[in-house]
């Protein structure tokens, strides 16, 4: 049973091209349909009440409201009288003056100590003034806050906060009494 090899052609070999359906069938049908219904929609838009005369009919009815309209702000507002106290301070005297707080980045919070150590020693590196502060909690846990400042002024701040961004670290905004 030995099989030649020699003579063995491939059944996939050249194939006849594939037909192409022709497109004039469908141009033929899409001209039909389109003239079908450029003589359908003009017959089914004039058995909507015209729009013109709906139109014009608000129209007049807006402008006789309108006409009726009297505004008798104009001569209140002459009589009327407001009094605008001379006191400005009255309203700040609640609050405390700006300059008893100092402003604070935080940069991170860290359960362990020398993530929030390696944190404070980058920031070191990018000249920016930094801490640590450990906080307990009321269970027992301690939390490491990597804090950079304080500031006095917005524009330290707002550099610091740029630098910090431009290094991909998240800052928060804290405002502490001095």
């Amino acid at each position: 049973m030995s099989k030649d090899y020699a003579k063995k052609t491939n059944s996939r070999g050249k194939q006849p091209p594939a037909k192409r359906n022709s497109a004039v069938p469908s141009f033929i049908l899409g001209t039909v349909f389109g003239a079908l219904l450029m003589n359908l929609v003009p017959g089914m838009m004039d058995k909507a009440p015209s729009a013109t005369a709906t139109v014009q009919d608000v129209t007049e009815t807006v402008k006789s409201e309108a006409s009726e309209l009297k505004f008798d702000f104009y001569t209140l507002l002459k009589n009327t009288e407001i009094i605008v106290p001379n006191n400005e301070t009255s309203g700040r005297d609640n609050e405390q003056p700006e300059e008893n707080f100092s402003y604070l980045l935080q940069a991170g919070s860290f359960k362990i100590a020398s993530d929030a150590e390696g944190l404070r020693i980058k920031l070191l590196l990018l000249n920016l003034n930094a801490s640590v502060e450990t906080v307990g909690l009321g269970s027992g846990e301690k939390w490491h806050r990597v804090l950079v400042g304080p500031f006095t002024d917005a524009s330290s701040m707002a550099y610091a906060r740029t630098k910090l961004s431009e290094n991909a670290i998240d800052s928060l905004l804290l405002k502490r009494k001095q």
